[in-house]
């Protein structure tokens, strides 16, 4: 397919003015990217995304290798090291040592200030300090997951998809039975890494920006008695503290987070101030009745319809009628564009193997419609796919 240049160059200097006014805000980096992105894209020949897979999946293999022998660890955080040093350390020939970091130097990973000689950057750093290190840890594990996916399907039914206790994630690691959650909690160290994943994956998924909180100030305080929001399956309390921003100590009313026991055991009460922890199991009805708010925020993505409609109707049940169901999630573009941000897309592919599934604005109706509301407005973020689904109950 021949490049289209006036549209490469209409892209150029797109990408040019918004350079010009960059201060090193995230959305704009964000934009960016994309912008990069889809001109890669359409300068690409029919051979470059095989390339540029063939790309990857060498500099996968090279910082697992580094990671994995100690020697990404062994580059002093201030400094450099030898090759030869690095190889001394952890006990392998230095020709291992330079070709692996060849290929992450290359990437922008790790620094080749003089030949052979090796120091860390920003982004080296990420793959074995704080929870970044365990994104890419969990990255290698789903990768052998979804290795086996051709073998789960040709020895499952169509049906077995959707059964939580056949999911391809429970079949690759020799685990039918078990949800995909049992399997994660079956080993301490699996675990471990789930949950630290989730902590930066969250820090990827914006909270607000989104639905104004802050415009409920008047429905909330002409109504103190009722609480103004209940986070269901809010986790470590991080969304209704980011919430405060916007509705200092919620204005006035309860702020109420609900999850399992366990979870809200591991939360001191002075770290979430202005906020209330109750044990509750989406799975049955919802205890607070009239709340101004409910919160689902990436519990959706979970879970196919009919689980979903399950959850959603034991919060409507406590609703009234000026109860907003707020659903924090992916909502997936209803056709793919070149260019786009192709996290939601991936993020759906995974939930795949967890017998969960992101969904489409249609989708989102469907289970609204079935659990007796409909969806007043969806308040999508300035970048990328993540929205704010609004709905409040039928009107009659």
């Amino acid at each position: 397919m021949a490049t289209n240049h006036s549209a490469l160059i209409k892209a150029a200097e797109q990408f040019l003015a918004t350079a010009k006014e960059y201060k090193s805000d995230h959305l704009t980096q964000m934009d960016m990217l994309k912008q990069l992105d889809k001109m890669r894209l359409t300068l690409e020949g029919p051979m470059d995304p095989i390339l540029r897979q063939w790309d990857t999946i060498h500099t996968t293999a090279a910082m697992n290798l580094l990671v994995s022998t100690g020697a990404l660890q062994q580059i002093p955080t201030e400094g450099t090291i030898t090759s030869q040093e690095l190889a001394d350390a952890v006990g392998i020939d230095e020709s291992v040592i330079t070709r692996a970091m060849r290929v992450i130097c290359v990437q922008g990973i790790a620094e080749e200030p003089e030949t052979d000689v090796y120091a860390h950057n920003a982004k080296s750093l990420a793959y074995i300090t704080g929870t970044s290190q365990y994104f890419f840890q969990m990255v290698l594990h789903q990768d052998l997951v979804m290795r086996k996916l051709p073998d789960y399907f040709k020895t499952h039914t169509k049906e077995d998809l959707f059964d939580l206790r056949k999911s391809p994630y429970a079949h690759a690691l020799d685990r039918e039975g078990m949800t995909y959650y049992q399997v994660i909690s079956d080993d301490p160290d699996r675990l471990h890494m789930f949950n630290q994943t989730l902590t930066q994956m969250d820090q990827q998924m914006p909270i607000l920006g989104m639905f104004p909180f802050a415009a409920l100030k008047n429905q909330v305080e002409a109504s103190p008695q009722k609480p103004f929001i209940v986070d269901v399956g809010g986790g470590r309390g991080q969304v209704l503290m980011s919430v405060q921003k916007e509705a200092p100590a919620g204005f006035g009313a309860k702020m109420i987070l609900q999850d399992r026991p366990d979870v809200l055991a591991a939360i001191a009460q002075e770290d979430i101030p202005n906020i209330e922890k109750m044990e509750h199991d989406f799975f049955t009805p919802q205890p607070v009745k009239g709340a101004h708010i409910y919160l689902l925020r990436r519990i959706l993505h979970d879970f196919y319809e009919p689980v979903c409609i399950e959850i959603v109707k034991n919060i409507a049940s406590a609703m009234d009628s000026d109860s907003r169901l707020v659903i924090g999630d992916f909502v997936v573009p209803d056709k793919t564009h070149l260019g786009d941000d192709s996290m939601v897309y991936w993020m759906d592919f995974l939930m795949m193997m967890l017998t969960g599934k992101e969904k489409t604005r249609k989708e989102f109706e469907r289970i609204l419609d079935a659990a007796g509301l409909q969806i007043v407005k969806v308040w999508p973020f300035a970048v990328g796919a993540q929205a704010i689904v609004e709905a409040r109950l039928k009107r009659a």
